[in-house]
């Protein structure tokens, strides 16, 4: 076959158009279309027919064999004109089939149980994990009653367990948080500044029309010339309009960070418009408050159990929207980004109160169709910011049974579940616990947290592997091309950024710094496109591949994330400022009338104000490194240190403190197999620039050779740099020791 190099511009446009769904995690028969738009006729090819077909139909791998990489290819013609495009799917193997070894027993309180009874419980396999069981309770409760045992057993098996419920305790109280971030700059140059620089200028050159088309389209609305987006966000894709969310985020979060007019304009036009949207679609017989780039079907349709690809995560999608239009409000202070969050809850509140408990339930556990993202968050911001109670109630709907139970009783259900699917889940729960003061809600997020950082993550802090989170301790056995989901991380960050505002400890924010600096700055493009890495690979001689145009889910979250998370380098109670990230950075201290400046340098920190006023200083003793001297105003001192933190009783007449340092150097290992793992110096964790596919050995006495160059770093003969400067070279970023 003769392949044309010509550009024929109709045929570049319908393969460019071409939407085959997620296919980072496989798991079902794709549909490949047969012609485009334009007239192009599609033809396709697989290099694996074992797995997928040539029409598509997907066979996947039996548990044990392992995930398979299949690459189709489709040859596009369009009159003499011919073109081809190759994809990589990765088809998931199939689950393990286990069996049920044993049941664990609940205990709840009465009012739990008036809400409804759990229509799960946790079980042991015989795989040595754990996991949830549906479950039918065989005798009713009796609400006379303060203290009673239910007998229920396992739908699937027939096995007994039982519930205990106890009197229900006293109404907490709301909880006051002890920190609080304010907005933070950036100063002198860094990884941190360069890349939220470039995601600036990306910001700065947006088509808002092209942001608004889907919106406009299923509004009948003019779509005022612009094209329609891509990948994730094209016409044919369930998923459309997320995108925009993330977008009105990451503009709102620019225009709080820089104070830049013309952010506030680019958030007042999407605002404006999307308005004008929501209002047209209530015209055209829609229910009122309704806001997405499609109709309500795919609502529809998840109540009565649709799975995916037919639909795909509405309230996900739906969650995107209410989100931005929140951070409009909150960061970019649009009053009317405010009305149309109120619309949303009020849609939300009057469709899903209508349901039971049990039909809820349900829509929340099917795998990918029923992912709804951080909606409880969402609800519950709109209630702290208007004390609607509706709002309140909305988000309690959310309540996933298969989640929640397992992690208030502590145990490790999370083998095999949708990371990034859950992880919003739980940073809603203490956004429940911060309104309503229920303990039940802090503890399921506290245990949740100690799990998945203790146990679930790479050396990097990231989790999941081709999305989905492994089993405890087995980091080793997962080093792939597609381990370490950005989205996962970016939700992360924020639930360890809410558990440290309730209970200010240094471990939050080493896991936090680790992350950030190691992850998310690692997964940034470090061209002015926009571009986030959907998985981090820790695979022998891998390389990162930047979305630009798929407009996934990590893409989406990678736009926030040099914004979003550069408030949290301080924090501020009442009396004290934190300082927890060591970045080049200033912040206003409004109620003392104190800026602090911080400057960062190889070997030294250094923190100043200005503002004549006494106050309390703490500052984080990172991990990776060794304080040497400090100093305030030039004399030694020798401060305590308490959870983690330096801390200082500052007077007016203080005015700098200088900390000098040594990085320390580590051998972060694999919490399953010792003698493999990664390389840090101080706060940066080293990749090896190779494209050899087997791991690289080096023997545990020539880690302490390892020298800086004016390049990076050298290890005998192999060349390291930063994680986060590693751009398209292939890279380890494991090795085993010797």
């Amino acid at each position: 076959m003769t392949i044309n190099t010509t550009i024929n511009e109709t045929l570049e446009a319908d393969l460019k158009e071409i939407y085959l769904g997620n296919l980072a995690t496989v798991d079902c028969d794709l549909e490949l279309p047969e012609t485009g738009k334009r007239g192009t006729t599609f033809s396709w090819s697989s290099n694996e027919i074992l797995f997928i077909s040539h029409n598509g139909k997907v066979t996947r791998p039996t548990f044990g064999v392992g995930n398979r990489e299949v690459e189709l290819t489709v040859t596009a013609k369009l009159g003499d004109d011919i073109q081809q495009k190759k994809y990589t799917a990765t088809v998931l193997e199939e689950v393990p089939k286990t069996k049920i070894i044993k049941t664990e027993n609940m205990v709840i309180s009465l009012k739990e149980a008036e809400k409804h009874l759990p229509t799960v419980c946790a079980v042991f396999l015989d795989n040595g994990n754990y996991s949830t069981a549906e479950v039918e309770w065989l005798n009713k409760l009796d609400k006379s009653k303060s203290e009673q045992v239910l007998r229920g057993k396992v739908k699937e098996t027939g096995q007994t367990v039982l519930l205990k419920i106890i009197a229900s305790s006293k109404k907490g109280k709301a909880p006051k948080k002890v920190t609080k971030p304010l907005s933070t700059q950036l100063t002198e140059n860094s990884s941190f500044k360069q890349a939220s620089l470039n995601m600036l200028e990306h910001l700065k050159g947006l088509s808002l029309d092209q942001l608004l088309y889907s919106f406009r389209e299923v509004a009948q609305l003019p779509t005022e010339g612009a094209g329609p987006m891509t990948g994730w966000d094209a016409p044919e894709c369930n998923l459309k309009g997320h995108t925009t969310g993330h977008y009105l985020s990451a503009l709102s979060l620019a225009a709080y960070s820089t104070q830049e007019e013309s952010f506030f304009k680019q958030v007042d036009y999407l605002i404006s418009n999307l308005s004008e949207c929501q209002n047209a679609l209530e015209r055209l017989g829609m229910h009122r408050g309704f806001l997405s780039a499609y109709s309500e079907k795919q609502f529809d349709l998840l109540e009565v159990y649709t799975t995916y690809p037919t639909i795909w995560a509405p309230y996900y999608t739906l969650d995107k929207l209410f989100q931005g239009c929140l951070d409009s409000y909150e960061f970019a202070e649009s009053e009317q980004a405010l009305e149309i969050a109120k619309k949303i809850g009020d849609w939300t509140y009057e469709r899903l109160s209508k349901l039971d408990s049990q039909q809820l339930n349900q829509m929340w556990s099917i795998y990918i169709a029923g992912e709804f993202g951080g909606m409880i968050s969402a609800l519950m911001r709109l209630y702290h910011f208007t004390d609607d109670k509706r709002y309140l109630s909305a988000g309690l709907l959310f309540e996933n049974d298969k989640l929640f139970i397992p992690m208030k009783e502590n145990f490790d259900t999370l083998d095999g579940v949708h990371a990034n699917q859950h992880i919003p889940q739980i940073i809603g729960a203490l956004d429940i616990y911060e309104e309503t003061g229920d303990e039940r809600y802090l503890l399921i997020a506290q245990n949740f947290w100690e799990m998945v950082t203790q146990h679930h993550s790479y050396s990097i802090g990231g989790v999941g592997e081709t999305e989905m989170f492994k089993p405890s301790d087995a980091i080793a056995h997962f080093l792939t091309t597609k381990s370490a989901e950005s989205c996962a991380s970016y939700n992360l960050l924020k639930l360890t950024r809410k558990l440290f505002d309730l209970s200010p400890q240094a471990r939050y924010f080493d896991y936090y710094d680790n992350v950030l600096h190691n992850h998310l700055l690692s997964a940034a493009s470090h061209e002015c496109d926009g571009g986030t890495t959907y998985f981090m690979p820790s695979s022998p001689g891998a390389q990162k591949q930047f979305d630009t145009d798929e407009n996934t889910c990590c893409h989406g979250t990678g736009l926030e994330s040099l914004l979003r998370f550069q408030k949290d380098i301080f924090a501020f109670s009442a009396t004290t400022a934190y300082v927890n990230l060591f970045y080049p950075s200033e912040v206003r201290w409004p109620e003392k009338e104190i800026t602090i400046y911080q400057t960062v340098s190889e070997n030294e920190i250094v923190l100043a104000w200005k503002g004549r006023r006494a106050f309390n200083l703490k500052v984080r003793v990172p991990e990776w490194a060794v304080f040497d001297q400090i100093t305030i105003n030039g004399i030694v001192s020798f401060p305590a240190i308490t959870t983690g933190y330096l801390e200082f009783e500052l007077t007016e007449l203080d005015e700098e403190i200088r900390i000098t340092y040594q990085p320390k150097l580590r051998f972060i290992v694999a919490n399953d197999e010792p003698s493999l793992g990664s390389i840090a110096y101080g706060k940066d964790i080293l990749a090896i620039k190779s494209a050899e596919k087997e791991f690289i050995s080096i023997d545990s006495s020539d880690l302490e050779k390892l020298t800086k160059t004016a390049d990076g770093y050298q290890l005998k003969e192999l060349q390291l740099l930063p994680l986060n400067q590693i751009n398209h070279e292939p890279y380890h970023l494991y090795v085993k020791i010797n």
